[in-house]
């Protein structure tokens, strides 16, 4: 099995997760920092530099110096960060709208019989390898960290990659969570290091026994 994407119309979850998303966004997009934030800065600056010219060379010296270019580089560079923030968002509103208008995702419905996962050791994420077929599996990293609330579970969609980066969750269940087989992320770590790295979403021609045992040798 490859990953085949179908575009089905929204559930009613995702609904709710998008107009969230749009609403806190659309908050997000007015700036917090005001006209009197900056004139604070100014007069911040202009009076610890004149402080610190007047007084001899010491600590306070030092301290009022950095307060002094911390004020007029907040005066500077505060702009400038504000309007790359908004632009972002003002890119991301237009994906969600652009998103909820369509009223339509794609997902890849998958249905299985067994998932192992090999913990995360350092820094990589969970690692879930599911079962496709008597000779296939599939590898989903948990990039996001959140997965482990309500997966694994035999029946799933995973998202497109477009939608995934707008909500930030990778899959909705079809089933009940179930416990998956574990792998040791010790012996994770080994194949890894022995055997490289799969992809996420990516597939293999392989007997989940067979891969299992493959882990299991490089504990």
């Amino acid at each position: 099995m490859n990953i085949a994407y179908k575009t089905r119309n929204f559930y009613p979850y995702e609904l709710r997760i998008l107009k969230t998303l749009k609403t806190q966004k659309e908050k997000e997009t007015s700036s917090k920092i005001k006209f009197y934030h900056y004139l604070i800065a100014g007069l911040l600056g202009a009076s610890l530099t004149y402080v610190t010219a007047i007084i001899p060379d010491s600590f306070w010296t030092f301290l009022f110096g950095t307060i002094a270019v911390f004020a007029f580089a907040f005066i500077v560079f505060m702009p400038y960060e504000i309007y790359k923030k908004k632009n972002r968002y003002k890119l991301f509103l237009r994906q969600l709208s652009t998103t909820l208008e369509k009223g339509t995702v794609d997902t890849c419905v998958v249905k299985t019989k067994r998932i192992a996962i090999a913990p995360e050791y350092e820094d990589e994420s969970d690692l879930y390898i599911i079962e496709l077929n008597d000779n296939e599996v599939l590898y989903l990293w948990d990039t996001e960290y959140n997965l482990n609330k309500k997966f694994p579970c035999l029946d799933f969609e995973i998202y497109e990659d477009s939608f995934f980066k707008l909500i930030g969750r990778q899959i909705y269940p079809l089933s009940e969570k179930i416990q998956p087989v574990k792998i040791d992320k010790n012996a994770k770590w080994n194949f890894m290091k022995t055997y490289g790295a799969s992809g996420h979403l990516e597939t293999e021609n392989i007997n989940f026994d067979e891969l299992l045992q493959k882990y299991n040798n490089c504990a």
